[in-house]
């Protein structure tokens, strides 16, 4: 991560990303946490919503869920990537923004699989596999990413 932060380069809080840096501007060295986290939090609903949106929209059409099984929030969780809630909302974790494309579906289709089968018996890791065939490779990896 690169910091500038002296007076004549900013001029108000900024975040974005040059190439394979993080460029943070700012005159308080102290927010440079705090602008990073809410970068991150931003980049990850636009981008976990790009990619959720089209799985989701097949998914609720094939298996004919109600509208309500389409909703998609953000929360951080210290332990885990996803989950599902009784009433069908998918919450992801925003640190997925820093995962490869195949983990964050893995993650996305493992939520949307449990509008299904609210367990994971052997009918869910079915429909996990048809979903996605190689989902293990990619839950091995997002764990290897957790260590």
């Amino acid at each position: 991560m690169k910091v500038i932060s002296d007076e004549l380069d900013a001029k108000s809080d900024e975040v974005k990303l040059k190439g394979q840096f993080i460029e943070v501007r700012t005159l308080n060295k102290i927010k440079v946490k705090e602008l990073v986290e809410e970068w991150y939090r931003n980049k990850a609903k636009e981008k976990l919503n790009q990619i959720a949106n089209p799985l989701f929209e097949k998914f609720v059409l094939k298996h004919n869920l109600p509208l309500i099984a389409y909703r998609l929030s953000l929360r951080s969780m210290p332990t885990r990537w996803g989950s599902c809630t009784p009433k069908g909302k998918i919450i992801l974790n925003p640190e997925l923004i820093k995962a490869p494309k195949g983990c964050i579906e893995y993650v996305i289709i493992h939520e949307m699989c449990h509008l299904v089968h609210h367990d994971h018996t052997q009918k869910f890791i079915d429909l996990q596999t048809m979903k996605m065939p190689d989902w293990e490779k990619w839950k091995m990896k997002l764990e290897k990413l957790l260590a």
